[in-house]
């Protein structure tokens, strides 16, 4: 959202991450505290995330079973939840040596997709702390030693420059209120050639999500984005092969950070 991230151990002092921010990574199998970032006040809202709090050991029940979460998103979202689980196809198809971020990790949905034995460096990141411990239990519990955390804000990311060679945002452009520079920081992020994959309410949703929306609009939470904001966003960021699933509501999006080669 990192020191020791990007190329070694916690305490190897690598300076390839933006100096300004001193955070720790750790492996998912070392128990500790989790680490944490100086917050940015104007950046950092008081609203708080319901899914660290009771309704997150539920939401955590659900997640892990297609089947049920395909079944809740259609009763109470009217949404097609299987794009979710549909996405995470590439992360199994990385590459060997690949850096694979996943901002924000949230409870670890996306570890479903990456097997044990799975030569990648895949650095976890999320702003709340709670969350982390909970990707972390999750890691734990897949035998994933691969994972690394970080503290993070999806809007103002520590990593350096061309890192990523892949980057999944799964349901968290919806909850910041700047999504834009969200996803400008995401681009930059990424290597030339990386490709990034997330997921995200839409303002074309049902009337009943809609109805949602307003009640967690009145509580201060941001109102999802529009299909055509999503895509704008995405091509000014300088991603190319843009592209969102069709489904209203809820759908899947991906963009390739063009080769120098291909600029011309």
């Amino acid at each position: 959202m990192v020191a020791g991230a990007l190329g070694g151990s916690p305490d190897s002092g690598d300076t390839r991450l933006r100096p300004s921010l001193e955070v720790r990574l750790v492996r998912a199998t070392r128990p500790r505290d989790v680490p944490t970032i100086p917050q940015n006040p104007d950046t950092v809202d008081d609203v708080p995330n319901i899914c660290a709090g009771p309704f997150g050991a539920f939401y955590d029940f659900y997640i892990e079973r297609p089947w049920l979460m395909r079944l809740i998103g259609r009763a109470i979202w009217g949404i097609d939840a299987s794009v979710l689980y549909a996405s995470m196809e590439p992360i199994g198809r990385a590459a060997t040596g690949a850096t694979i971020l996943d901002v924000p990790c949230g409870g670890g949905v996306a570890f479903r997709a990456l097997s044990p034995g799975q030569d990648v460096r895949y650095i976890a990141a999320d702003l709340d702390p709670k969350m982390l411990r909970r990707a972390e239990r999750r890691a734990r519990k897949r035998s994933l030693a691969q994972v690394e955390f970080a503290a993070a804000d999806m809007t103002a990311l520590p990593f350096a420059d061309g890192e990523a060679d892949l980057l999944l945002s799964y349901s968290g452009l919806h909850m910041v209120d700047d999504p834009e520079g969200a996803i400008k920081e995401m681009a930059r992020c990424l290597k030339p050639g990386g490709r990034v994959i997330g997921t995200t309410f839409l303002a074309d949703a049902s009337r009943r999500a809609r109805g949602l929306f307003a009640i967690g609009a009145r509580s201060g939470h941001p109102v999802p984005p529009s299909r055509e904001d999503v895509m704008g966003w995405l091509t000014s960021a300088g991603l190319t092969e843009v592209a969102i699933g069709p489904q209203p509501g809820f759908a899947a999006f991906s963009g390739s950070k063009r080769r120098p080669d291909r600029d011309r």
